[in-house]
């Protein structure tokens, strides 16, 4: 996968997917396409948790995010995808060191009015809602499909070839799902209560000193124990992460208008060392905490 394709494919098929979002009937099943899209995250380090009315499916093509099912959090690598069924209560966590590009696709489906209701088409895509929660490795053919989808899109074809495409995908998703064969990117279960206890922990601690020590002796495990489980099943450590904490404050703080010096948010944020704080925030964001600032105060005054 090159930046070329994907800044090709954001630039040229956005207007050719919104063509797409419409209904298509299929047997006696109507599928209504919400969105198709190409996701932009932006600044932003993290979506709250939240559950949609509809299906959403997401594919990432290059880069890594976190995203939390229910209490399960799970790292999502390039070349993952994961599938959310209508109300499942889920939240995501953006690496801004390896911010991931990916495509999303949302949906609903019903049946018309004037028919019975015995659609075996529609029984297996209402079974989607049983979708086992987690990331998932591409062993099944799902990029081929969406790579065919952007290449006939680019090539001109008709909206309804580019349409059987994307229903081509919604059997794939089925097949994938009666298989029984999920095999997730990052198994899970209660012990990730362990992660829920850490990050709550770290929230508490991201204006102070942080002791892994402490933190390993109040959860009863070694220091050296408890950096493993946790970078297996987040992928990032423990100092990453409360680093990312502490960073995610200074940049609320740089948001408001009538923020501390900058001294003053590296302290207030849980870094002494100034050096260190401005290094590591332009390492993060992609710009020193004073450009950071002074981007953000140049936006108020342009929306006023």
């Amino acid at each position: 996968m090159t930046r070329v394709d994907i800044t090709r494919w954001k630039a040229d098929l956005p207007a050719i997917f919104n063509r797409l979002c419409n209904e298509i009937r299929i047997n006696d099943t109507i599928v209504d396409w919400i969105d198709i899209i190409f996701e932009q995250v932006g600044n932003a380090s993290k979506c709250p948790p939240h559950s949609h009315t509809w299906f959403e499916f997401n594919y990432v093509l290059t880069g890594q995010l976190q995203t939390r099912f229910h209490d399960r959090l799970v790292t999502i690598n390039e070349d993952d995808f994961f599938l959310i069924p209508p109300g499942m209560i889920h939240s995501h966590i953006y690496k801004n060191d390896n911010p991931h590009e990916g495509i999303c696709l949302r949906w609903r489906i019903r049946q018309p009015d004037d028919q019975d209701g015995n659609d075996p088409f529609f029984d297996e895509l209402e079974g989607l809602r049983h979708w086992k929660p987690g990331g998932y490795a591409d062993q099944y053919g799902i990029k081929e499909i969406l790579l065919h989808l952007f290449q006939e899109a680019l090539s001109g074809r008709s909206d309804l070839s580019l349409q059987l495409i994307l229903i081509r995908l919604l059997e794939a998703l089925t097949r994938i799902a009666q298989s029984e064969q999920l095999v997730s990117v990052e198994s899970s279960g209660p012990r990730d209560q362990l992660i829920k206890k850490i990050e709550v922990y770290l929230e508490d601690y991201q204006g102070k000193s942080f002791n892994v020590t402490e933190l390993a002796a109040s959860l009863h495990m070694s220091y050296g124990h408890l950096c493993r489980l946790y970078k297996q099943r987040t992928g990032i450590t423990l100092i990453e992460r409360m680093n990312q904490i502490r960073l995610e404050k200074a940049a609320m703080l740089l948001q408001d208008p009538a923020s501390l010096l900058i001294k003053e948010v590296a302290e207030s944020s849980g870094f002494p060392d100034i050096y260190y704080f401005s290094k590591a925030f332009k390492k993060h964001y992609g710009l020193s905490p004073v450009a950071y600032k002074k981007k953000h105060e140049n936006e108020g005054v342009s929306k006023v």
